[in-house]
């Protein structure tokens, strides 16, 4: 065995010091809190790097000194702009900021997963003078989404075209989908590269032009653990790969004719899973010891 070949392996059982570049608002949240913690107690070092509470001078590498990879949480300007420098100092990043930014854009989104033949609702987009004369009253009702809105924030459901000219949408165009009955739940794949797992989720409440029918119980509204069946676990798979994610979720609507994706997320909270934290700092560790046994690997070839 080469010099080269020990070091390396030594280095792989070596502590990492791993960036969190996260915004603010996911700070206090299950992730990436649940990742920190569980590296930390690996007695691995974490640095977190939110983008809202620092000054970083154009130019100098300093916050990117010693770290061996960035795990990235959020789609703010600020957080892609030090993403996209780090990525072209070379530093790895789980996600990578061109994963986030198509996902962020739900226009690309849905585009890319029509063109990857995902079944998705009947999409259309728009302004919504041109969504009121020209979709068909069959369509309805519909889900309007902002462009580049997260987390349900924005949402408007319309069911007839008057409904549009009084719902006060603000945005120069907007992305809308036939609005389908989930019965109060909605179906979430979580991914950590090829592992998947399928919770049964409370649907998200959405301001609708209409009322709703009468809330289900709390016990009834829990979220569950599902069984990943092979067709599930295929489709987390497939939108992942459109889009290059690595730890992502895959938001789907149950149907007579199937599951149907609604949208496709870049590091989730991972909820209702209760080992996510371990298998995120697993997979973690796992993505920079790859890397270091491909850097190291032409060297070990010459060396053998």
């Amino acid at each position: 065995m080469t010099r080269t070949m020990t070091r390396t392996m030594r280095q792989t059982r070596q502590s990492l010091s791993v960036g969190v570049l996260v915004e603010r608002r996911y700070l206090e949240q299950a992730q990436p809190r649940g990742l920190q913690e569980a590296l930390e107690l690996r007695g691995h070092r974490v640095v977190v790097i939110d983008p809202e509470n620092a000054l970083h001078v154009v130019g100098d590498d300093g916050w990117l000194e010693g770290l061996d990879v960035i795990v990235v949480r959020g789609r703010s300007p600020g957080l892609l702009g030090l993403l996209a420098y780090a990525e072209a100092k070379g530093v790895l990043t789980v996600n990578s900021r061109r994963a986030i930014e198509q996902v962020h854009n739900k226009i690309i989104m849905a585009a890319l997963l029509a063109m990857g033949r995902i079944p998705i609702p009947r999409t259309f987009v728009g302004p919504v003078d041109s969504l009121r004369s020209q979709v068909a009253q069959e369509e309805y009702p519909l889900i309007l989404k902002p462009i580049f809105g997260d987390n349900g924030r924005g949402l408007r459901v319309v069911y007839t075209p008057d409904d549009l000219t009084s719902c006060g949408w603000q945005e120069p165009v907007a992305l809308a989908q036939r609005y389908l009955p989930a019965n109060g739940y909605d179906l979430k794949l979580y991914g950590i590269a090829g592992e998947v797992w399928a919770v049964r989720k409370p649907a998200p409440v959405i301001d609708v032009g209409e009322p709703q029918g009468p809330a289900l119980g709390p016990e009834k509204r829990k979220a569950r653990l599902m069984p990943v069946t092979p067709a599930l676990k295929e489709l987390a798979l497939r939108c992942a790969g459109l889009f290059g994610l690595e730890l992502y979720g895959v938001d789907c609507i149950r149907t007579a004719v199937g599951p149907l994706v609604i949208e496709v997320n870049d590091f989730p909270n991972y909820s209702s899973i209760p080992e996510a934290s371990w298998k995120l700092a697993d997979y973690v560790v796992s993505r920079v010891q790859a890397q270091r046994e491909q850097t190291a690997s032409p060297t070990m070839a010459a060396q053998v």
